[in-house]
């Protein structure tokens, strides 16, 4: 039971990482363990060593719970739902924010519209299936090829031309079944 409580992160007092970080203020990070804020504040926090701090650190910044933001222009942690105390600060935050998800939105929009030329133009590309199996029956001779030098063709293909593809594999197995010239054993 305990570890599953560490997965979902929970804490001994039944809070989660999220409701107790959430409101962060930014902290700088670095790689050097002790000389890192970010560790500082969560060590502080959950009363707990060096290894848990980095494991819960490591936890709340990945992209699924994002309970830590990373601000790239002051470059510096905080939590994700922490504002600026000031107005002016507020703003300048909303308005980056904004700004991002603007970039985001148009990021998308052309990935999107790339995608979709690309499927147009592997549409244009492919014949529709009506259209192959008419030029092949325009392009074949009227007169019927002997058996041995036909090939077996798919059940599909077999079926929409309404012959009983099985019928047809078992007559072919039928005449194989009778020794060639090349296969009889030799005297």
């Amino acid at each position: 039971m305990t570890q599953f409580a560490l997965a979902m992160s929970y804490l001994d007092n039944g809070s989660t990482l999220r409701s107790m970080f959430r409101l962060m203020p930014p902290q700088r990070h670095d790689i050097d363990p002790a000389k890192s804020e970010v560790l500082a504040y969560i060590m502080a926090n959950l009363a707990c060593e060096l290894g848990r701090a980095i494991r819960a650190f490591n936890s709340m910044r990945n992209k699924k719970s994002q309970v830590l933001v990373y601000d790239m222009v002051h470059r510096q942690w905080r939590g994700c739902d922490w504002v600026p105390p000031q107005d002016e600060d507020k703003v300048s935050l909303l308005l980056r924010t904004i700004n991002d998800l603007k970039r985001d939105v148009a990021y998308l929009k052309t990935a999107v519209k790339k995608h979709e030329r690309i499927i147009g133009q592997l549409e244009r590309k492919r014949p529709s299936r009506r259209k192959e199996v008419e030029v092949e029956a325009d392009d074949e001779p009227m007169e019927p090829k002997p058996i041995e030098h036909q090939q077996a063709a798919p059940p599909e293909e077999k079926a929409a031309d309404g012959e009983d593809w099985f019928k047809a594999m078992r007559a072919a197995l039928a005449e194989g079944d009778k020794a060639s010239p090349s296969s009889a054993p030799l005297p």
